[in-house]
């Protein structure tokens, strides 16, 4: 009984992965390779996506080229951690969508010893420091960083290019709207960058 009772007082500590780079670098092919892995070795997992992010279905993680992954379309942070309670492996595609909070809600995750893999854009189209991206990388037990060849040169690419103006403010594309660039061949847009704080 009291070796059983002091199992239960151990904390085991969930472990956190970061997939981050620029847009086409295969952030979400990277994050449906582990949710399917976990999914096939008996794990409960569940992947969620934030509700902004519906360009290819509602209720799917997709990727650029097509390969899928069922996934839950959530409004906020608070939401996501409601859909993970009953999870073993966390899922958390495009995680700039979720801003400053979801560091906390991970760290939650985390503590209640869940494996929590998000993945997400590192830099905005202006080149800067895309939060939460910067604080989810130090909290990280493993950061896999991602890049896609540059659509001018071919040479590894760490941010994306707009290449189309920006319409009632929607800043959310695919490859109609973006490019990979290396910073040799990338230019911001003429747009006042954002002020994260």
């Amino acid at each position: 009984m009291a070796r059983e009772a002091r199992k239960r007082s151990i904390s085991v500590d969930g472990r956190l992965t970061v997939i981050a780079g620029c847009m086409f670098a295969g952030k979400t092919i990277r994050l449906i390779e582990h949710l399917e892995a976990a999914r096939a070795a008996g794990r409960r997992v569940v992947a969620c996506k934030h509700r902004l992010d519906a360009r290819y279905h509602p209720d799917r993680l997709v990727t650029h080229d097509g390969r899928e992954f069922p996934a839950i379309a959530v409004a906020d942070c608070a939401e996501l951690a409601a859909r993970a309670d009953a999870a073993e492996v966390v899922g958390v595609d495009e995680a700039q969508f979720f801003g400053r909070e979801l560091p906390a809600v991970c760290q939650t995750l985390l503590a209640v010893g869940k494996t929590v893999i998000v993945a997400g854009i590192d830099h905005d189209m202006w080149g800067q420091p895309f939060p939460p991206l910067p604080q989810l990388k130090a909290l990280a037990d493993k950061v896999e960083q991602k890049y896609a060849p540059c659509a001018v040169c071919g040479q590894p690419a760490e941010l994306h290019q707009r290449m189309v103006p920006v319409v009632d403010g929607n800043l959310v594309g695919g490859p109609r709207e973006f490019q990979p660039r290396c910073r040799t061949h990338f230019s911001p847009p003429p747009l006042p960058p954002p002020v994260y704080e």
